[in-house]
């Protein structure tokens, strides 16, 4: 008897909670589809570092199970308040306690099985989508199966129980402490505002916006400084962030509504009246759930611009430091005396050059050198020469290796006069080219002096000189009696290179010097295959991590603003039928319903906006120097800002189109 009750009031209510049902639904289909990829062998076995990416999922899950679970809990205390009056009529007619709880537990059990049955074929789905990027990514072919192991079902379903358990505990509990009278009354019950005293409230508003603005400030300032004694500033940042958020979230709406309520012409203007009191009533009892939106929209328009950038950064990484097939570095200095063993790392360095021309088929090649004179005539310009570079002192390149290079990358030659130099950096050193420029110093090589033809942070790869931020190009006739810094073999093949051809190298040995007392061991060869399969590595754990939060935050926001604004459509039916028997036109009572629905979903979007852009700006001082130069901040905010704000627009229409159906009903 029970059961059938149960299956009946499912199928009641399947309807009503279409929306929170498909929000169930995505949410374990993306926990399923992400562990469905952290465990595929074609995902584990492209390189030696991807096994993390299912320690990586299983961490981010724990998180994501916490989220769905307070999502589940707060559906469902929901669905008991919109029954609350069925309950206590069952308790009436002489139905126990007990038997009317199990009753809801059932219902809700019926229901999760239902969505997690549905999610695991949609997470199939998404899970082969997912592995189609990363194989993609790596650029391997893929063919999608509808096969998988059981530990992506077996980890998915106990977080399936975890969470129930979790949550049906909680209403268990919640039903025990309810007598008649309170189930009766219960929907009527609401949020009890914070602030009662309306002189305190603008002056509240204030104060959290100032919070906020000085928790922006030293968020900005921890990123532009990142040094470990002003981490405190970052902590004491997020800190007043969230108190922010929570609080303009509840003061902002009474300071909307008292600006309003003092201008008549707008607060009597078409149906502004009308919306800005259910508006109120709204504000006034769901604040703090508003706040937590507003903070879970705030993380997920950060999480996913973090997802842009580190994708950014780690395949500029990949030209900067691997620019070749394969580059070896010979470690001979003129320059550091000190350095013992150098003739033996010079013969290491033929014998790894030997067994590239034994086993590869090169294409082209270049032996170079990097030179100096030990003088200071350009690096005096560059202040933190220890944070951007390995040398204190001019490091020189021969224009006629600086062409070579370029014309292996595909790039276009400069053209440089015998009286002329060239100056090519990375973006750390930036602003003091441009000071370079401004000053247009002459040098003095070998006694030839030298005017500055122009500086650039195009093209320049940190792998030529084996990390140094910047490099001096000069004519090959000055660039006599110089000292070697570095000398290197740049090579690139007919095949790709591989991860596992850096293992073979590696088996050569390594180079070993000593520099005063103490000894060094270094691997002199950069293989670029290595450095594409560890960075995309790195790319896939870290972006599809925050990807993974961002999209299950929108889903939580999204579903619950949709349940909140569809419970207004009962408790609005009686104020529209009445606008209708009043000869409003059914074209403007569906714009009010537009505008009714427009403020609920803006409210708790506006402030998070704000704070992702002005933390993005903040946050890519970070990764500044490793992104790309055509990297542009300003378009990966507004393409995140736009992502979000798609998906946040379907939850909007579907919305608006079940409140239009429940108040037409």
């Amino acid at each position: 008897m029970l059961s059938k009750l149960a299956i009946r009031n499912v199928k009641r209510s399947l309807k009503d909670y279409l929306i929170y049902i498909t929000t169930v639904i995505m949410a374990f289909s993306l926990i399923f589809a992400f562990n469905f990829v952290s465990f595929s062998s074609e995902i584990t076995d492209l390189s030696e570092m991807m096994v993390n990416l299912k320690y990586a999922i299983i961490f981010v899950s724990v998180v994501i199970v916490f989220v769905i679970a307070w999502l589940i809990n707060y559906t469902m205390r929901f669905m008991f308040s919109k029954r609350s009056k069925e309950f206590g009529t069952y308790m009436i007619l002489g139905i126990e306690k007990k038997q009317i709880n199990r009753l809801f537990i059932l219902e809700n059990l019926i229901l999760g099985l239902l969505s997690f049955i549905i999610s695991f074929f949609i997470g199939l789905v998404l899970g082969n989508l997912f592995s189609a990027i990363v194989m993609r990514l790596f650029e391997m072919p893929y063919q999608i199966s509808l096969e998988t192991s059981i530990a992506p079902i077996l980890l998915s379903f106990l977080y399936f129980i975890l969470i129930y358990t979790f949550t049906l505990f909680r209403s268990s509990r919640r039903m025990k402490k309810m007598k008649i009278y309170d189930l009766l009354y219960l929907e009527k019950k609401n949020e009890q505002k914070i602030w009662k005293k309306k002189k305190y409230r603008n002056v509240l508003f204030i104060i959290f916006v100032f919070m906020g603005t000085l928790g922006l400030y030293l968020c900005d300032y921890f990123f532009k400084v990142m040094i470990p004694d002003v981490t405190i500033y970052l902590l004491i940042s997020i800190i007043l962030l969230i108190i922010s958020i929570y609080g303009i979230t509840f003061t902002l709406g009474d300071f909307i509504l008292s600006f309003i309520n003092k201008r008549k012409k707008i607060k009597y203007s078409n149906d502004n009246l009308f919306v800005a009191k259910n508006f109120e009533a709204k504000s006034k009892t769901i604040g703090f759930t508003l706040g937590t939106l507003s903070l879970l929209i705030t993380l997920n328009l950060i999480c996913m611009n973090m997802s842009f950038v580190m994708k950014d950064a780690y395949e500029n990484n990949i030209d900067q430091q691997a620019p070749y097939d394969i580059l070896v570095e010979g470690m001979y200095s003129d320059v550091e005396e000190s350095w013992t063993g150098k003739q033996d790392n010079r013969k290491k360095a033929w014998e790894y050059i030997d067994y590239i021309h034994e086993n590869y088929e090169i294409e082209d090649e270049l032996h170079y050198q990097i030179l100096t004179l030990q003088d200071h005539q350009v690096v005096k310009h560059i202040k933190d020469i220890g944070n951007n570079g390995l040398y204190d002192y001019d490091t020189y390149l021969k224009v006629s290796d600086y062409n070579k290079l370029l014309e292996m990358l595909g790039e276009k030659p400069i053209n440089l006069k015998e009286n002329e130099y060239f100056v090519t950096g990375d973006k750390t050193v930036q602003k003091y080219l441009k000071e370079i420029e401004e000053e247009n110093d002459d040098i003095t090589i070998n006694g030839k002096t030298l005017s500055l033809k122009s500086t650039t942070i195009e093209n320049f790869r940190l792998g030529w000189s084996t990390g140094n931020s910047f490099l001096i190009v000069i004519p090959d006739s000055v660039a006599k009696n110089m000292q070697v810094v570095t000398e290197l073999y740049a090579f690139d093949t007919k095949e790709e290179t591989k991860e596992l051809d850096n293992k073979k190298l590696k088996k050569i040995g390594f180079y070993e010097f000593k520099d005063g007392d103490t000894y060094f061991s270094y691997f002199p060869v950069t293989v670029r295959g290595y450095y594409e399969s560890s960075n995309r590595t790195a790319m896939t754990i870290f972006s599809f991590s925050l990807l993974y939060i961002s999209f299950i935050f929108i889903t939580v926001v999204g579903t619950i603003l949709s349940i909140q604004t569809l419970s207004d459509s009962n408790k609005n039916k009686y104020q529209y039928k009445l606008l209708k028997k009043l000869g409003v036109e059914d074209s403007k009572i569906k714009k009010t319903i537009r505008k009714q629905i427009t403020v609920n979903f803006l409210f708790p979007v506006i402030y998070p906006i704000i704070i992702s852009i002005v933390t993005a700006f903040s946050i890519n001082r970070l990764f500044y120097a490793v992104t790309s130069a055509s990297m542009n901040y300003l378009v990966t905010i507004l393409i995140t800002i736009g992502i979000f704000l798609i998906i946040y627009g379907i939850y909007y229409i579907a919305t608006y189109i079940t409140f239009k159906n429940n108040i037409e009903e």
